[in-house]
């Protein structure tokens, strides 16, 4: 999650840069019109002060050589403001266009920034609650694993208790069992011999024979 909202902030900047790229290529654009206009305005002045000298030195000219040179440079002149005005209209319009271009992807750029911006903010909170998830599983995963630690320590205390007990058991049996073969062979406690049942016996035995 974290290397994929670190490539989302990537992206994201580089369509920043590409943007800005556009807008200053526009921004160019716009000033080299700028210079076209002003380098026809100085054109149209140096063709006025042209147009001076001539007719300073028309002055000297006769009244009939004048009405034909003004003729003809007022052909030149309506020619001169045709192509000055269609020059002045193409300017002005693709200056309106670039200048709305410059708006527009301005404009697109501040509420793209604004949306990224956003976006960015989402992520960072996002990324925050992810984190505190994770810790907040890390912990109850290490009280899980102590817990289950502690029950298999348990476990197996209780396994050793058990082997103990039943060893001991198991000794305790063969005690037992050693301890009554020895009683029997010796006649030891319960399995000892009883003398005076079989004095009685022989007693008995005789009185009987001297009856006879």
């Amino acid at each position: 999650a974290v290397v994929s909202t670190q490539s989302t902030g990537k992206s994201k900047e580089v369509e920043m840069l590409s943007r800005n790229e556009m807008i200053a290529h526009l921004k160019d654009q716009l000033q080299e019109t700028r210079a076209k206009t002003t380098m026809e305005r100085k054109y149209i002045e140096k063709e006025c002060q042209v147009q001076k000298v001539m007719k300073n030195k028309q002055c000297q000219m006769t009244e009939a050589e004048l009405q034909a040179e003004l003729e003809n440079l007022q052909i030149q002149l309506e020619e001169e403001n045709k192509v000055n005005k269609e020059t002045e209209m193409w300017v002005k319009k693709h200056h309106d266009q670039l200048q709305e271009k410059v708006e527009y992807w301005m404009d697109k750029y501040e509420r793209e920034v604004d949306q990224k911006s956003e976006e960015l903010s989402g992520l960072k909170g996002s990324k925050a609650n992810i984190l505190l998830k994770l810790q907040e599983l890390t912990l109850k995963y290490q009280e899980y694993e102590e817990v289950v630690m502690e029950d298999r320590a348990q476990k197996e205390k209780a396994k050793k208790a058990a082997e103990k007990a039943e060893l001991e058991i198991r000794c305790a049996t063969k005690i037992q069992a050693w301890w009554k073969g020895v009683m029997v062979r010796r006649g030891l406690g319960p399995y000892a011999k009883k003398k005076g049942k079989k004095g009685k016996g022989k007693k008995g035995k005789k009185g009987k024979k001297g009856k006879k």
